[in-house]
């Protein structure tokens, strides 16, 4: 509390220098303001920082917001503007103006000519804010550009290289964070300058950054590259699942999201599929597949973590309830998901290149971010990303009431409440924007309302493509409208004046949810002073009560729904001990999903080391002019590392080294060698007579060190591919050690740790490969066309 006492302290003391700069800027001329901009690029230059230039900078942004959109950022935008540029958290509520508080660190932290960044969750945002916001930057003469196409340039404008690194050169990009990590992953895989297009990361505002750096902090954003060889396994082992009783022949801890078969599970497998130990090395895989199986059939639930569209599988955001196109649970449960769906299985890729958006934003000099709840989060932000959240004040009063939660028993009791308070507030013309926990049940609370004769919308997963229009409308006088947890972030919902006097929109949700997203839903309401209203209504079981309650909390529903079956009349349900059972529940979940963050950030510390280092030495590759000395060398310790593979040096062995990786039988070994050094020295003489014979084939140097460059990236590549896969199956692998009491971290980066090592042993002895095994050909523009085996 003291420490949000003086951070606030110090932003006020800013808040008054950018005001008392005000009355000067608006004296000047458009082309005095205009001229500003170069006078404040020319102190950075002569040693000033953005921390000096602020107050002048973000007095300058302010009149140009004035005079250009005819809006001038309140004292609290300021204030919020103050904070992005310190590398913290401003937590503004909806419809405090976010969008035009961006200006002012965007606009500072751009003049330094290093670029900045405002990323947010989706195009339609990023869109809108650039077409709304490039003028003023525009006008103060910088430039400004979304880094892909707007929707009237989709037909007209190749996005090759050449396009991406024009957009990326801008002062200030408008970016997805999907469309930023997916950039920075392809830039990395070029094999040339030419082809990249990503400049040094210098500055990034992060739009809705709990959503971004919490929410999807553990999903990577993988580009694939060949397929795995495909199981028959899914569909043997989904029918085997099917044919299992509970608690007879398998056990559901859902607390810990595990399950497992009973020993007469166990035996039942063995006699399915024939065997005679299922735990067996060799049957390892069919185990996996089965608990695979029994995963998606257990856990997995149709309408609320997927939903199956087009005879496709497509994952849900449980956060917001929006569909995840194109993106897939690694480790073969998305396979099957679709088998039990009996859809298309899809071939498993292997991982070519992954990143988190912790990596991703780990990248950047300076990261801010804003939203409306981080604060509940505060000190995961400090822990994790070293981010204060500081709460901005609101420019009007909040006059929204949050009214307690209902509790009832069971749904049907619950539903029909929401539905008679719906009613209710319908009748009297006040907007209701209802809230349902999955697509499915939003289907549900939508046939209730046809039931009682009332229209609305249905915002879910099925119709994101409205979603702003839908959002726009939900203020209207007696407007209902059914959201999933999407509810439209990032557009202010409305109110008419008639709205306002009724009382304003009334948030009605209709399950219980973690306390950022019922925070974000409540924040529907009450936008910038409105009126407005929020209630939640909850019930024993609820998906997340139901998931995450103990033993003796579910002993406690039992017992109650008894007594209701047996008359007796339980409907909502008060006291302390309930609210505080809840609240314990909550905060373990919580709790549980931080842990989850906190062991995938660490493992991700280790795959960015390596990446970070792997990438280094790619750039080194791409960018030497002379590659002789480094492709000598890794040759030589290839043909160390091969050698350490034979048992001796005698004919039959190094015939079939050279038959393998030197020459396909064009070359006989008349000689044994007693040791590994005679051995290496005639394999280094013949490694470079077929080069000298290769080298011939080419036309200059400059070919030369293409062959080179091409024979080095080809290897790196194939082999950082099967690292990453590695790594993806090591992290799944040792995640549940922890149970077992094991410290799964430490055997982790351990074994990464051996498994880079390993890398670049087989990365050298590739090259080996590409370099001796390689056909050359010069096409007729004399082109080096190369092929590898």
């Amino acid at each position: 509390m003291l420490m949000d006492q003086l951070t606030m302290h110090r932003v006020r003391q800013t808040l008054k220098k950018v005001n008392r700069l005000a009355p000067t800027m608006k004296k000047m001329s458009d082309e005095e303001l205009k001229g500003q901009t170069d006078i404040l690029k020319r102190q950075l230059k002569d040693g000033k920082t953005e921390d000096d230039i602020l107050p002048q900078a973000y007095a300058v942004v302010r009149e140009a917001d004035r005079r250009v959109l005819g809006m001038y950022p309140y004292d609290v935008q300021v204030m919020g503007a103050i904070v992005l540029n310190s590398g913290n958290i401003a937590e503004m509520k909806t419809g405090e103006g976010k969008t035009l508080t961006a200006t002012m660190p965007l606009y500072l932290n751009a003049l330094s000519g290093k670029g900045a960044m405002l990323v947010t969750p989706n195009a339609y945002l990023a869109e809108r804010d650039e077409t709304q916001l490039a003028p003023v930057y525009n006008w103060l003469g910088l430039t400004a550009e979304t880094a892909f196409p707007k929707k009237d340039e989709k037909d007209k404008i190749k996005m090759d290289a050449a396009e991406k690194r024009r957009r990326y050169a801008a002062d200030i990009v408008y970016i997805t964070s999907s469309g930023l990590a997916f950039d920075y992953l392809f830039n990395n895989l070029a094999d040339n300058r030419e082809d990249q297009y990503l400049r040094p990361y210098n500055y990034a505002l992060v739009d809705e950054v709990d959503a971004v750096l919490l929410d999807n902090a553990t999903s990577p954003f993988v580009v694939s590259s060949s397929p795995k060889l495909q199981s028959n396994l899914y569909e043997l082992t989904d029918n085997f699942v099917t044919t299992l009783r509970p608690k007879v022949d398998y056990v559901i801890r859902r607390r810990d999201h595990a399950t497992w078969l009973t020993s007469q599970g166990i035996e039942k497998a063995e006699l399915y599929f024939r065997i005679d130990d299922l735990f067996a090395l060799k049957y390892r895989e069919l185990y996996r597949h089965i608990i695979l199986a029994m995963r998606a059939h257990f856990f997995m639930e149709r309408d609320h973590d997927y939903a199956v569209r087009d005879g496709k599988v497509v994952l849900l955001d449980e956060t917001n309830g929006r569909l995840m196109k194109g993106i897939q649970i690694s480790t073969g449960i998305h396979q099957a998901i679709e088998q039990k769906e009996h859809v298309e299985v899809t071939a498993q890729q292997k991982t070519a290149a992954s990143i988190t958006f912790p990596s991703l934003f780990g990248l950047f000099n300076k990261v801010s971010g804003m939203s409306g709840t981080a604060k509940v989060n505060e000190n995961e932000f400090i822990n994790v990303y070293n981010m204060k959240v500081v709460q901005i004040p609101t420019n009007k009063p909040m006059i929204r009431k949050d009214l307690p939660d209902k509790i009832y028993l069971n749904t049907s009791d619950k539903l029909l409440a929401a539905m008679n308070e719906t009613v209710e507030l319908h009748k009297q013309g006040r907007p209701v924007l209802l809230v349902a926990g999955s697509v499915d049940n939003s289907e549900i609370i939508s046939e209730l309302l046809l039931n009682r004769g009332i229209a609305h919308n249905v915002l879910n997963a099925y119709n994101a493509s409205r979603e702003a229009a839908m959002v726009k409308d939900a203020g209207h006088t007696g407007a209902v409208t059914v959201a999933t947890n999407m509810a439209g972030r990032g557009t202010d919902i409305k109110l008419s004046d008639h709205v306002k006097k009724l009382g304003g929109l009334a948030v009605i949700g209709t399950e219980m949810l973690p306390e950022r997203v019922r925070l974000q839903l409540a924040g529907r309401a009450g936008r910038q002073g409105d009126p407005g209203t929020s209630q939640f209504y909850i019930s024993l079981e609820d998906s997340f009560i139901s998931k995450a309650s103990t033993d003796r909390f579910r002993a406690y529903y039992r017992h109650l729904m008894a007594q209701k079956r047996r008359g007796k009349n339980i409907v909502t349900l008060h006291g302390p001990r309930i609210q505080i059972a809840l609240d314990m529940l909550k905060n373990r979940v919580a709790s549980n999903e931080e842990n989850n963050r906190t062991q995938t950030n660490r493992a991700d510390v280790v795959l960015r080391m390596q990446r970070n280092n792997f990438y280094r030495q790619r750039n080194h590759i791409i960018d030497a002019k002379k590659l002789d000395n480094l492709t000598m060398s890794w040759l030589n310790d290839g043909i160390d590392d091969y050698l350490d593979t034979v048992s001796n040096f005698q004919i039959p062995q190094m015939q079939e080294l050279v038959n393998e990786h030197f020459d396909y039988g064009n070359i006989v070994v008349h000689l044994n060698f007693d040791d590994k050094a005679s051995a290496k020295k005639f394999l280094v003489e013949l490694a470079h007579q077929i080069l000298d014979k290769k080298e011939k084939q080419l036309i200059n140097d400059r070919q030369l060190q293409q062959f080179y460059r091409s024979s080095l990236l080809q290897a790196l590549d194939e082999c950082w591919t099967d690292e990453v896969d590695y790594l993806n199956k090591l992290q799944a692998y040792t995640s549940n050690w922890a149970m077992a009491s094991r410290d799964s971290g430490y055997v982790y980066n351990q074994w990464a740790l051996e498994a880079y090592k390993r890398m670049f042993r087989r990365i050298k002895k590739q090259l080996v490969d590409n370099l001796l095994l390689s056909e050359i050909q010069i096409n007729k523009k004399n082109e080096l066309i190369l092929t590898f085996n």
